[in-house]
């Protein structure tokens, strides 16, 4: 006769039940509001970039 293995179910923490609630809340960014996110994670980007290039 086989055994089975006990499993015990995942709770939801709290941290990722928060991390929903965000995500869902950003989604509701309007068109032009995700353009502007996106430019300024580019201007970001290159600023490292140009930082990291430079200690080099």
């Amino acid at each position: 006769m086989a055994t089975r293995k006990s499993t015990k179910k995942a709770t939801p923490s709290p941290v990722a039940a928060a991390a929903i609630v965000t995500a869902t809340a950003e989604s509701e960014l309007s068109y032009d509001e995700m353009l502007n996110e996106l430019e300024a994670i580019v201007i970001d980007a290159d600023a490292r970039l140009a930082e990291e290039e430079a200690t080099l």
